[in-house]
């Protein structure tokens, strides 16, 4: 059964996704791979020459270069070699039309795993919601299929496939129509369901086998799942998820798989699912340590602890911490959350929000709109004095948002 519901379709690519990146207000998009690098923004004359010298002529030249390498040979700092190299692949693959329009997610798992109810939470429900009333569909039979709009303009299909021994068999037979193209796996185990803990392992080691055997490597994720009573669990329980865990390493080092991540989920933490499910998501998109990069270089100059970046819908598409404390990121998300909900049930349009966690530490949130999307840059601040900055740092990085998932 293959339902599609629009949540959103990126446009087509043009010249104006890829004005942020060059100096020209206009040109031919075609000409792009051939042009100088100078047509890129931050790139001058010295840099073009010091480029030539090495035989780096043109944009399509710049793209194929490793930032590592070309920031010994040239003394410039990586990170701003690896921003200008980066954008250089992007022009290249929209001049070209050489890039995937869509990123394919698939959720796989024993039936009555909750793959369904976690697709319902982060498409339709809010992260800061409490006791979600969740529609009850039952096991989902066969393979479902959503389109939604990630990260504002990214589009991806949700492949939701259900569990059932069955489907399982046909989508083991048929490997290459159901598993392949995947840029991410996202493989749900129910940790409340310990006798089929060996089920799951064998149904996802035969998963990971498909891979192996065609070629791909997407990266993957293990949702333990409906974990919200683990820290209620009897020893004998606790030790059976800690095998568990043990035992999910094992798979993936025995077929040579090191792109993977274990997290514990529930539906009702709502906030850590959408966490979860944003690492995961970023992992696949090889611009976003370009994007953690601005965050980091705009939070030394802000003096700011934290910097975040998110969509509508509060999915975390990029961070910059000195610390680590997930409050922060959590408290933003129940402010963007507020402010939507303004937004949509009272016609409000708040500019700033902010809130004042403790001496020096104020969480600025600013709401950003381009085109018909809206982001949000967050930032923890000691005073709200430099927030204004938050501004330019939305400018530079519209180009990298408007391109996430090109390449």
């Amino acid at each position: 059964m293959d339902v599609c519901l629009e949540m959103g379709v990126a446009p087509f690519m043009s010249f104006e996704r890829l004005r942020g990146f060059l100096v020209k207000e206009r040109m031919e998009v075609e000409r792009i791979p051939k042009s100088s690098p100078q047509i890129i923004v931050g790139i001058d004359s010295e840099t073009v020459k010091g480029l030539k010298d090495l035989k780096i002529v043109n944009v399509k030249k710049l793209s194929q270069q490793d930032p590592k390498t070309l920031s010994q040979l040239m003394g410039i700092k990586k990170s701003l070699l690896e921003k200008w190299i980066y954008a250089a692949k992007i022009l290249v693959a929209v001049s070209e039309g050489n890039f995937k329009d869509r990123k394919k997610i698939v959720f796989a798992g024993l039936d009555n795993a909750g793959k369904t109810a976690i697709i319902h939470t982060l498409t339709k429900c809010e992260p800061t919601a409490k006791n979600q009333i969740l529609t009850e569909t039952g096991p989902t039979e066969g393979a479902r299929r959503e389109e939604a709009a990630l990260f504002g303009w990214m589009q991806a299909e949700l492949h939701d496939l259900g569990g059932k021994e069955q489907h399982r068999t046909k989508y083991l037979e048929g490997d290459r129509e159901i598993f392949g193209q995947t840029d991410l796996l996202i493989f749900v185990i129910d940790l409340q369901d310990y006798e089929r803990y060996n089920e799951a392992l064998g149904y996802l080691e035969s998963i990971l086998g498909i891979y192996n055997k065609a070629g791909e490597a997407p990266y993957t994720t293990v949702f333990l799942h409906k974990s919200d009573a683990e820290g209620f669990v009897s020893q004998e329980v606790g030790e059976r998820i800690d095998q568990l865990k043990r035992d999910i390493v094992k798979l993936f080092r025995k077929h040579h798989i090191n792109r993977y991540h274990i997290d514990n989920t529930s539906i009702f933490r709502s906030d850590k699912l959408f966490l979860s499910f944003s690492s995961a998501l970023r992992k696949g998109i090889n611009i976003v340590p370009v994007i953690e990069e601005i965050l980091k270089d705009y939070g030394e100059l802000l003096g700011s602890t934290h910097l975040m970046l998110f969509d509508n819908r509060a999915l975390l598409i990029a961070d910059y911490s000195s610390d680590g404390k997930e409050v922060f990121t959590t408290a933003t998300m129940g402010m963007i959350c507020l402010r939507e909900n303004l937004a949509k049930n009272y016609h409000l349009n708040i500019s700033t929000l902010t809130l004042e966690l403790g001496p020096n530490e104020i969480i600025v949130c600013k709401p950003l709109e381009w085109e018909d999307k809206v982001f949000y840059i967050a930032s923890v601040l000691p005073t709200t004095e430099k927030s204004n900055v938050l501004n330019l740092l939305g400018e530079e990085l519209q180009p990298w948002i408007r391109n996430l998932g090109v390449i």
